[in-house]
């Protein structure tokens, strides 16, 4: 379970962070959160598509790293073994808390992660209880990221407004293997969006939504690339 704390100098100037090449916060799980600003780069390597909240209703976009819960076949214990890296991924054990209806931000970690400790790793602080120059640049790329999530539910609303997301059942079968199925997710539908008016599609054209909807279509050719990896693992 997380154990979120605001970074404080006074608490914590003798903790350090250890390098994460495995991205071991992510071992067991089989996807990975990703925004819309990533989605050209991701597009090549990862099948993206969207779930659902079942509590809130909300939908949020995702990588798929795996064909099954718990499995994530871009894990290695000597590193990550894919070329890219969700920007989610790359932050932790770090991440902003904000307060509802608050302009406030607060840089925070994850004190239950094993990759921080008191003897190994990159230093909090400095020996003047400053912050050290990469925790500083560390702390921007996470206030950079929450500000994309934002961009990523706008895109997620003008997909919803215009009837593009549809709910999918992705059949696989591997090699020697019986056939079975992923459910519970949502993908770009094609269909819908060829069936647009062209005002309609002009204002994805102008929100700057499209080439983020054709990797995401793109994307899906990776669900072959990903049994491959389960058959070679």
């Amino acid at each position: 379970m997380s154990d979120i704390k605001a970074i404080d100098k006074r608490l914590h100037s003798k903790l350090k962070v250890k390098s994460n090449p495995s991205l071991i916060q992510n071992k067991g799980r089989h996807f990975a959160p990703l925004v819309v600003h990533e989605f050209v780069n991701a597009c090549q390597e990862f099948p993206i598509v969207f779930i659902k909240d079942s509590s809130t209703g909300q939908f949020k976009s995702i990588a798929l790293l795996g064909l099954v819960p718990d499995e994530n076949l871009f894990f290695s214990d000597e590193g990550w073994s894919g070329c890219y890296i969700p920007q989610a991924l790359s932050l932790y054990p770090f991440l902003i808390h904000q307060e509802d209806d608050s302009d406030k931000a607060t840089l925070c970690f994850d004190a239950s992660s094993s990759l921080i400790n008191e003897k190994e790793g990159d230093d909090l602080f400095d020996e003047k209880g400053q912050q050290n120059e990469w925790l500083i640049k560390k702390g921007q790329a996470v206030v950079d990221y929450v500000e994309k999530t934002y961009a990523n539910k706008n895109f997620i609303k003008l997909l919803l407004e215009h009837e593009l997301l549809s709910s999918q059942t992705l059949s696989i079968k591997l090699d020697g293997q019986d056939e079975y199925a992923l459910n519970g997710l949502y993908a770009i539908d094609e269909k819908s969006l060829n069936s647009l008016s062209d005002e309609n599609f002009s204002i994805l054209r102008k929100t700057g939504a499209l080439p983020a909807i054709y990797a995401a279509l793109i994307s899906m050719q990776n669900i072959n690339n990903l049994a491959k990896r389960k058959v070679a693992k």
